[in-house]
């Protein structure tokens, strides 16, 4: 069950991020801390993401339309940036942080950009069968599962007929060592260890249930890194069943 307290405590964390370091937060690549991202690099990684998925998406026989489409948990803007660059006429950038929507809009000045703010568990801003691909990667991870799945529920939503629904999310900690000592620490500790970063998973086999029960199905559950090596992780590529 999702509860307020849920929602302003990933607010009040990514918030704070956006605020101290806001690249990083989002890339927290190796030297990269204390923002020492440079700006045109850091969005060249969004380029570079987006690229690979169009390339992978085409591989898999789905070529959503270029319309509209919604980077959610958007941060700091870099792959609403790569959508723009990959001729989506609109993309919406949504993120439940003001202060890394701020960064977006410093950074990021594509013309087919927008940057919204998510004040609930809805994507109220977004209209229904109005979105020809979602994607979302490096964010369902850092919140409760019940918020995560209920915000999958509404990618769906705003999703038109024939859509494509492109989401990263953690199946468990890893059966490395630094996972499996992770996975037995009481949460408290491993939420001071993540700095501030939560990190949850959800099995494979619930996030399929929980797409068929939408309608849809996942065309692929490619194995992932986003969520580090301490969790085994799938990017799901999904569209109507």
């Amino acid at each position: 069950m999702t509860t307020d307290r849920d929602i302003d405590d990933v607010s009040r964390t990514w918030t704070k991020l956006g605020d101290e370091d806001p690249m990083w937060a989002v890339l927290t690549d190796k030297g990269k801390d204390k923002n020492r991202w440079e700006p045109a690099d850091f969005l060249a990684t969004g380029v570079e993401e987006i690229a690979a998925l169009v390339e992978r998406l085409d591989a898999l026989g789905l070529r959503p339309g270029r319309g509209r489409a919604v980077d959610f948990g958007c941060g700091a803007g870099r792959l609403s940036h790569g959508l723009a660059q990959a001729g989506f006429e609109e993309v919406l950038g949504c993120d439940i942080s003001p202060t890394m929507l701020a960064k977006a809009r410093e950074l990021v000045t594509d013309d087919a950009c927008r940057f919204v703010q998510v004040m609930g568990t809805d994507l109220a801003a977004v209209e229904t069968d109005s979105v020809d691909l979602v994607y979302s990667c490096r964010v369902l991870q850092h919140m409760p599962p019940a918020l995560a799945h209920g915000y999958i529920r509404e990618f769906w939503r705003v999703a038109r007929p024939g859509a494509v629904v492109v989401f990263q999310m953690p199946t468990q900690p890893s059966s490395s060592l630094a996972g499996r000592v992770l996975s037995a620490l009481p949460v408290s500790v491993a939420r001071l260890l993540r700095r501030g970063m939560e990190m949850h998973g959800t099995p494979e086999p619930q996030v399929h249930r929980l797409v068929e029960s939408l309608g849809a199905r996942v065309v692929a559950a490619d194995p992932d890194t986003s969520a580090g090596p301490r969790w085994d992780s799938r990017l799901y590529i999904t569209t109507t069943a």
